[in-house]
């Protein structure tokens, strides 16, 4: 008999998929940027192109949206980097990484409640 596992979700927060042209770059490195798939009070997911960790582990992220309307800096960790898909005739690599924010401001919370109210889709 199979036994059937049921997935729990663990977040604190609700997770809200992101309107094309939201980024987000890692700092200090700069060595991983990306659109943001989705969002939540305390992290992030985005697609990225490449293999290499970053040199130093990021502490920082910038969140920005292409047509300048919006930007915010705030404290992070990189939680995972997953290859998504590989290229079997270039060195193309794509893979999906999350993020954790940090301690933040108040300013930097009220901000991030802003982004998740007029740049997302809906829940995940």
């Amino acid at each position: 008999m199979l036994s059937k596992k049921v997935q729990v979700e663990r977040r604190k927060h609700k997770r809200f998929r992101v309107q094309d042209g939201a980024f987000v770059m890692l700092r200090p490195s700069h060595s991983h940027m990306g659109r943001i798939v989705d969002i939540s009070m305390s992290g992030l997911a985005f697609e990225c192109f490449g293999e290499e960790e970053p040199a130093t582990r990021p502490k920082e992220l910038e969140i920005f949206v292409t047509d300048s309307s919006f930007r915010l800096n705030m404290p992070c960790q990189l939680v995972y980097g997953l290859p998504t898909y590989e290229s079997p005739l270039t060195s193309y690599k794509k893979k999906r990484c999350g993020v954790q924010f940090g301690d933040l401001t108040e300013y930097q919370t009220s901000l991030l409640a802003d982004f998740i109210e007029h740049h997302t889709l809906g829940e995940v």
